[in-house]
């Protein structure tokens, strides 16, 4: 009964993920981004709709959509376009190397903040800080019992490996 289950989950997952499929190509990283962010799309729903208490459980969304917006960013790849509007120059149209170069380098500064960001969203917190928090908390006051407290201002929804529900 089992296989037949999984037959159909498979099924289901085929057809979800059927347009990245197809238009995969191994020799980009662009093709793996687009498989990771419709893969983040039904997690984020899960959880959104989850049983985890709200304040955390929101946290954990709203990192997963921002992580789909740089990965959309990415996929795009305008940060030349962006660059240009921050800067007032036209880079197709310019014919000064020097306000080219500055396109460039503010376009590629756009983009390596993104991956930044990207990769600390995944990455998470580091955990130590929180444990360090907790323990300047409970030699400035009584603590009785505010752990979820300290938790939840601490917290920022941030680590791929606690995004389930």
């Amino acid at each position: 009964m089992w296989r037949i289950r999984q037959f159909f989950i498979s099924l289901r997952n085929f057809w979800y993920f059927r347009k990245e499929i197809w238009n995969f190509r191994g020799w980009d990283y662009n093709f793996q981004l687009r498989l990771w962010r419709k893969s983040l799309i039904p997690l984020r729903d899960s959880i959104l709709n989850g049983y985890e208490v709200r304040d955390p459980r929101m946290k954990k969304v709203q990192a997963i959509q921002e992580a789909i917006d740089i990965i959309d960013r990415i996929i795009d790849d305008e940060y030349i376009d962006v660059a240009e509007k921050e800067l007032g120059i036209d880079f197709l149209d310019t014919t000064d190397a020097k306000e080219s170069m500055k396109v460039v380098t503010r376009s590629h500064e756009l983009a390596n903040k993104d991956w930044k960001r990207l990769w600390r969203i995944f990455e998470g917190q580091n955990h130590a800080e929180y444990i360090m928090l907790l323990d300047r908390y409970k030699i400035q006051s009584q603590f009785q019992d505010k752990h979820d407290d300290v938790w939840n201002q601490w917290f920022d929804g941030t680590n791929l490996r606690g995004w389930w529900d």
